[in-house]
């Protein structure tokens, strides 16, 4: 099937872009949880988990390259609940024993769906929730054992990075962490407080499908954090853009496919590659992070109240309205300027001194690896308009809020 197909792509471009800076290639793939669709669909559940498995193992080879995963809310029957641990179960059985060597703890994966895992010298900690409640909730003895295990690999090893995937994001970090939909809270706030005793963390969010372009989706305060995207599809804020297929999901959501790789240095200094796998390329420049220091200063160059400090505003140079044979007239205007990219647009059409009509527009930012592919000009329709005074008004903005200044046009219908 297509999802089938992206994931089997984005193996094979992880593995060969790791294999142009080290010989030795991947040494193992994580994921944050949705390795299946329909786990609510008892019939579905092996049968998807074990094409998963055939999928995987068509590119790579879990005795080699260790597969850790956390549990998603699809890969069990009803989100998370007292019986997530039963229902993950399917996975594991699916999977069988030789995807599981890496684990250094199996009765932590067998009480709780946590792991400890570790890979070459780097440790990798999962955590499931027992609790889809608004925000996701987890066992207090996994949170314990999560706090008292970085405690001893952090005394060990303080220069070198702490991986913890957890599907839901950890609320107030990356790019989309504090997204709520109706009642339903796409994240989770209790690990925040063990996590920020770690400046060696670096915690790995899934659940939301927001696209990696966005400057937002690192983030470092007390930690580290970073958005996973979403190798199926994509999803965004709920900010009532124009022509969407639903509140937070676009009508091209399934031309997409991204995710990390993730490359570390004899000390420890960490490189992060954001990868658009539907268009086969890097995205933007790597995130480089340099390996953990006393007094946290590998922790500034990615704290979004940094980055927005030195931030430019977007610049607008052009907007013009006109009407066609029928009368139906169009707003036609040149993509913003901006040090970064242009976020999205608000239009703003007034007659008589009255607001009549607001669009706004998510720019195509997510649709390209480099911003330098990104549309040129716009149009929107304003439609058939009555007689009367016109003013047109096109605001810009950037993913941190800053706005450009307005370009504003009269017409007379």
């Amino acid at each position: 099937n297509a999802s089938g197909t992206k994931f089997r792509s984005a193996l094979r471009q992880l593995k060969e872009t790791a294999a142009l800076q080290d010989e030795n290639g991947l040494d193992g793939v994580l994921i944050v949880g949705d390795l299946i669709n329909d786990a609510y669909r008892d019939s579905m559940q092996y049968r998807q988990t074990k094409f998963f498995r055939k999928l995987y193992e068509s590119e790579l080879d879990p005795a080699k390259v260790p597969l850790v995963y956390t549990v998603g809310n699809h890969d069990v029957f009803r989100q998370w609940d007292g019986n997530t641990v039963r229902e993950a179960k399917h996975l594991s059985d699916s999977l069988g024993e030789v995807f599981f060597k890496a684990d250094a703890e199996p009765e932590m994966k067998d009480r709780y769906e946590c792991r400890h895992c570790i890979i070459g010298k780097c440790h990798v900690f999962c955590v499931t929730p027992t609790s889809h409640e608004v925000p996701a909730t987890y066992d207090p003895e996994a949170l314990e054992w999560l706090d008292r295990r970085l405690k001893e690999v952090t005394a060990q090893d303080p220069d070198r990075y702490v991986l913890v995937l957890s599907h839901p994001m950890v609320y107030g970090t990356v790019y989309g962490s504090d997204l709520l939909c109706g009642k339903l809270a796409w994240y989770t706030e209790e690990l925040r407080e063990v996590l920020a005793r770690y400046p060696q963390a670096v915690s790995f969010g899934g659940h939301l499908h927001f696209p990696l372009n966005d400057p937002r989706s690192i983030w470092q305060g007390e930690f580290t954090a970073m958005g996973c995207a979403s190798v199926c599809y994509m999803a965004i804020e709920d900010g009532g853009y124009e022509d969407m297929a639903g509140k937070t999901i676009m009508k091209d959501r399934f031309e997409f496919s991204q995710g990390l790789l993730l490359q570390f240095d004899d000390r420890g200094n960490m490189r992060v590659t954001r990868m658009d796998f539907h268009n086969k390329a890097g995205i933007g420049e790597p995130w480089i992070l340099s390996h953990p220091s006393k007094g946290g200063k590998h922790l500034r160059k990615y704290s979004h109240s940094v980055r927005k400090a030195v931030n430019e505003a977007p610049s607008l140079s052009s907007l013009t309205a006109a009407p066609d044979a029928e009368g139906m007239w169009t707003a036609t205007f040149a993509s913003g300027s901006d040090d970064e990219f242009v976020h999205h647009y608000i239009l703003v059409l007034s007659r008589d001194g009255k607001e009549i009509c607001r669009k706004k527009i998510l720019s195509d930012f997510y649709r390209h690896p480099q911003t330098s592919g990104m549309k040129k000009t716009w149009s929107r329709a304003l439609g058939v308009l009555p007689e009367g005074d016109y003013s047109l008004t096109l605001t810009a903005y950037d993913s941190w809020g800053a706005e450009s200044n307005p370009i504003n046009i009269k017409f007379k219908q």
